[in-house]
């Protein structure tokens, strides 16, 4: 990935461009310090003159008001407009001052709309910020600083800003009585910085020479090297994923995490000011040689297995097949936006279509109109495509026909990111944009409206989403990550929301493309999870995974993708590091999924692989088909003898719903042994059940809401705590214990004719 850069023949300004701004994709404003507004031409490097400003309005910044959810709504097009004598200027886009207000002694440094485009904030040289409505009505100064503030930036959900304060930079929340978080950033003064609406990461640079990214905390994710001169100018893309650093004649492209993608060497002088399109495929810099730098986002490439797209030029992308090294170029009528490359289908959208290939035929894709003209987000899974445009949501299949579109609660797209949704076969997880510990689950196989959602709530923001791709839509898992790194596994079609522990302190973590199986970045090593739904039970979910711990991975590895046997980890360097693993999981995930336990043993015992053995009897204790005879050969394998004698016992009850409800509770599935029990009128033996697995409170619940044997549960929690010597706390057991009377002898008598009720079933 790299950029590509175009320059007028000639400067249109007649002194230094201090500032630019996106009207549009094809169109940009500029700003300097010969008080011309301009508008130029993308296309064709073409300037046109919209007005001269008075003398005493020299521009410092400048921006388009934000379109939310792609709209302009009643203010139309406005543009802020800061100046050096200490006014801002709300404009139209014809250049016509609306209105000019006096905000500070000294040159206005930074004018920043809100991103949600209510308000806008003001950084000068007397150090002050302050807070407008969009109207330019006063609402706060947040901030009185000593040194002059010569960068500021709003936070993503707008309830904080982060600006530059001498060598430190500041996190200041909006919320009245909260202490500022201050951190030295720099050897010497910072210029600039950057906060990312979608990676929620702080990039700054100063005339130390160097550029560093940042958490939302403070913490250093990234320093750069040495540059031969002071950073001028910082700008993230849209979606987050990379950002532009500008300084003298020089003008890089960094990944989100810090290491530098392309290197460009431009004739412009300083680059001041650097703004992205909407679309995230261009920016446009200001130049103090009076030039408007145009860069493009060229060689931006996809992988999936032998096949690689390479958008070569704005408006073509090359795919290569390393098979057989035959190339495709395939040339498209506008400019490629967004690329997907998944399950044999490459789709490529423009401002206005959707491109569908299929990799066996590259000649006659599938191509529609799209509603919005420009899509934000595309994810891919086997059978179909999410396409979610600045208004409007679509999933299609392959085909180009539109299958659902799905709505949920407090639905904002202009928030949406891309760890924050998630598609499958059957199901759309999203999390909330307003309430970050919500996930919506909607049904997408039999519903065309997709109105009906369920909600997961979980008990700590939500960092990322991703359901596994295959298997049936009843046992579809979702791994959630929260903020505080710790990753969980979800049953996200099931009734049951139980969140089970996978991991501490992951990093990224990425489903397997062919299998239902996880790769993840835990501290610094890599570890690969063979069976997840193992996480029930510490000790198998060792046994069914792989830790890979090498000084080769650096530090701050991340997992790039998970295709077949292989992990790609990039680096911090950015360079890639491709980790092989086995494939004897991967092969017996296959044979259960087509139901061919057969094979899937004779595999384990030609192997004689510790993980294989773990893995089949995970598996096998958690299907559906009669599998207890290969359970207990891979329990035995792995010298769990505990279990196989657990599953001989179950082997010798009569009752075959006690067969699977004891199956089931073995492999970890509580609630869908509860429910077979109930489902076949075992009220006392789902009781019982729960009793023996120490959960109480469920015990209890199920025999108030069924009127029996509450006084057993009651009676039973007296003599467990005895037997601890403890006292009971309670509330649910306390206040039962106060109405209930409790005859011991009738209920041991209770309890000896359901335990002979039950030998004379079996």
């Amino acid at each position: 990935m790299r950029f590509k850069i175009s320059l007028a023949d000639k400067p249109s300004h007649r002194a230094p461009v201090t500032c630019v701004g996106w009207s549009s994709t094809e169109e940009v404003y500029s700003a300097g310090d010969d008080s011309q507004l301009l508008s130029w031409s993308v296309s064709t490097n073409q300037s046109t003159k919209i007005t001269q400003f008075n003398a005493e309005l020299c521009p410092t910044d400048m921006q388009f008001l934000p379109r939310v959810s792609g709209t302009l709504g009643k203010h139309g097009d406005l543009i802020l407009i800061t100046s050096v004598d200490g006014k801002f200027h709300i404009m139209n886009r014809a250049g016509k001052i609306e209105r000019s207000v006096e905000a500070h002694k000294g040159a206005i440094l930074v004018g920043q709309w809100g991103n949600d485009g209510t308000g806008l904030l003001t950084a000068g040289e007397d150090g002050l910020i302050k807070i407008w409505s969009r109207s330019g009505m006063l609402r706060s100064t947040v901030v009185s600083s000593e040194s002059s503030v010569y960068g500021a930036s709003w936070s993503p959900d707008s309830q904080a800003i982060a600006y530059t304060q001498g060598k430190c930079l500041v996190v200041k929340q909006l919320a009245p009585n909260t202490k500022p978080l201050r951190w030295k950033a720099h050897e010497a003064l910072v210029l600039c910085l950057a906060w990312s609406a979608a990676s929620d990461l702080i990039v700054s640079g100063g005339e130390d020479c160097k550029y560093r990214v940042w958490d939302n905390q403070g913490r250093q994710m990234f320093s750069s090297s040495l540059h031969g001169n002071h950073i001028t100018s910082i700008s993230w893309s849209p979606a987050g994923d990379i950002f532009a650093i500008g300084s003298f004649n020089t003008l890089r492209l960094c990944d989100y995490s810090g290491w530098s993608r392309s290197l460009e060497k431009p004739n412009t002088g300083c680059i001041y000011k650097m703004a992205w399109s909407a679309d995230g495929t261009q920016l446009a810099g200001a130049c103090a040689n009076g030039q408007v730098l145009f860069a493009h986002v060229v060689e931006r490439d996809v992988q999936f297995m032998n096949f690689t797209a390479v958008v070569s030029e704005k408006k073509i992308v090359t795919v290569q097949n390393v098979l057989d090294e035959t190339n495709e170029h395939l040339e498209l009528p506008e400019r490629v936006i967004q690329m997907a490359l998944r399950y044999n289908h490459l789709v490529l959208t423009t401002p206005s279509q959707c491109y569908i290939y299929n990799t066996r035929n590259w000649n006659t894709p599938a191509i529609f109109d799209l509603k919005d003209g420009s899509v934000i987000l595309l994810l891919l899974c086997e059978e179909h495509m999410l396409l979610v445009e600045k208004s409007s949501v679509g999933i299609y299949n392959y085909q180009g026909r539109l299958i659902a579109s799905p709505r949920w609660p407090s639905m904002r797209l202009d928030y949406l990111r891309n760890s924050h949704v998630t598609l499958s076969p059957d199901t759309l997880a999203i999390r909330d944009t307003s309430d970050v510990k919500t996930i919506h689950i909607i049904d997408i196989s039999n519903n065309r409206s997709s109105a009906e959602t369920t909600a997961i709530q979980h008990s700590m923001q939500i960092v990322q989403i991703s359901l596994d791709q295959w298997g049936e839509a009843s046992g579809r898992k979702l791994a959630i990550l929260d903020k505080t790194r710790d990753m969980y596994l979800i049953h996200a079609r099931n009734n049951n929301k139980m969140f089970l522990k996978l991991g501490r302190k992951i990093e990224s973590f990425q489903w397997n493309a062919n299998e239902n199986i996880i790769a993840a970045i835990q501290d610094t090593q890599l570890i690969v999870w063979y069976c997840p739904t193992a996480c029930y039970n510490v000790k198998l979910l060792k046994l069914c995974s792989m830790q890979y711990d090498s000084p080769e991975l650096g530090r701050t590895p991340r997992i790039h993708d998970f295709v077949g046997n292989s992990v790609s980890v990039r680096r911090a360097d950015g360079s890639l590091l491709n980790i092989p693993i086995s494939p004897f999981p991967t092969l017996i995930h296959r044979y259960v999924r087509e139901n061919k336990w057969t094979d899937a043993l004779n595999l384990c015992r030609t192997t004689n692989d510790e993980t294989a053995w773990a893995c089949l009897a995970v598996l096998a204790t958690q299907s559906n088909s009669e599998t207890i005879d290969v359970a207990e050969e891979a329990y035995a394998n792995i010298n769990h003898h505990e279990k196989v004698f657990f599953l001989q016992h179950i082997k010798s009850l009569s009752s075959k719903a006690e067969q699977k409800s004891q199956l089931a509770l073995l492999g970890g599935k509580t609630r869908e042994a509860e429910s077979i029990l109930l489902h076949n009128g075992m009220v006392f033996q789902a009781i019982y059940m729960n009793i023996t697995s120490h959960n109480w409170t469920r015990a209890l619940d199920m025999a108030v809401k069924h009127k029996t044997h509450i006084d057993t549960v009651l009676y039973l929690r007296q003599k467990y705590l005895e037997g601890l010597g403890k006292s009971e706390n309670n509330n649910k057991f306390s206040s039962l214990n106060e109405t209930v009377q409790i005859d011991s002898e009738r209920v041991e008598q209770k309890l000896a004719l359901e335990m002979q009720k039950r030998k004379t079933s079996n």
